[in-house]
């Protein structure tokens, strides 16, 4: 079977068992349900520096319904033209469902079985190389919104509280000079020039940029440190074992109620976003690091 092919047959299974996941979500009786909408990114604003986000919350069905939207949404033709393909959708949130033993498992196995395959979807096109990549994904699945396919669905039991929040964070990891190389010289080769420049620009931008990698000491530590968006998140806690875990909340947590109910379970606010409302918890010292290649946000550690 071909990688195309095989990409292919795995998303048909993935679509299958999302439809039964959301068709059995609706069945059910005992179920509480709070999420939290996002303002819309227009394309052209995605790097826009965010000082403010108001959030709308939606109870019941209508969370219900946003959710099954969420998790259906794998097309950009399937949302507005004006919304940017470069952004997150995000619905932070909790679903809670009182279920039975039987009903609790079968969530559990289609949950498994939709993350598996999110998983090997994720690991069939980055196995593809990273020049190819576009190119790979428009031939097998036109218009395929990679970042809503791959992300997981997060299921939990029996906890006590659910409270939401916001966090800012950078995402910073280390690379080699000869990975660099590689993605450098993979553009060169590509032929594939951004819109905005010229070709012989971009050429020249590509040489000089692997000049500049070239001419580092061979013992230079590299870094990529991006920063990212404020993000919605949920912090969970269990009394019975004293613990609290907090966990990334771009879509609604699924939580199960088996041994507890709804009534045992509460689930918190998610209150608008302002930047100057953030309080900055410590954070560990960093080593001092210096800009080298600013598209890439490439640092090196001085």
């Amino acid at each position: 079977m071909s990688k195309k092919q095989e990409l292919i047959t795995h998303f048909n299974q993935l679509e299958f068992n999302i439809n039964q996941f959301c068709h059995h979500l609706t069945k059910q009786d005992r179920i509480q349900a709070c999420v939290f909408s996002l303002p819309e990114v227009l394309k052209g604003d995605e790097h826009n520096e965010v000082s403010s986000i108001f959030v709308d919350k939606h109870v019941g069905i209508d969370a219900i319904n946003h959710t099954i939207e969420l998790f259906k949404l794998l097309f950009i033709h399937n949302k507005s033209e004006s919304v940017s393909n470069k952004a997150a959708i995000r619905l932070p949130g909790a679903i809670v469902i009182e279920a039975s033993l039987p009903d609790y498992h079968l969530f559990q196995s289609l949950i498994t079985d939709i993350n598996q395959l999110k998983l090997s979807i994720k690991n069939i096109v980055t196995q593809v190389d990273e020049s190819h990549r576009f190119e790979f994904i428009r031939e097998s699945l036109h218009g395929l919104l990679t970042l809503n396919t791959y992300r997981t669905i997060t299921s939990i039991v029996d906890v006590d509280t659910v409270r939401f929040g916001w966090a800012n964070k950078k995402v910073i990891n280390k690379v080699t000079q000869e990975q660099m190389l590689s993605r450098l010289q993979a553009s060169l080769e590509s032929g594939r020039t951004p819109s905005h420049m010229q070709r012989e620009h971009w050429q020249l931008q590509l040489e000089n940029e692997i000049a500049l990698i070239r001419s580092l000491p061979h013992d230079a530590i590299l870094k990529t440190q991006r920063p990212v968006k404020v993000q919605p998140i949920a912090r969970v806690w269990d009394k019975e074992s004293q613990k609290q875990v907090q966990y990334p909340c771009a879509t609604p947590l699924l939580i199960f109620a088996v041994e507890k109910s709804l009534e045992d379970i509460t689930v918190g606010e998610l209150s608008d976003y302002h930047v100057d409302q953030i309080a900055l918890r410590h954070r560990p010292r960093s080593k001092p690091v210096e800009l080298l290649i600013p598209r890439l946000n490439l640092y090196i550690e001085r």
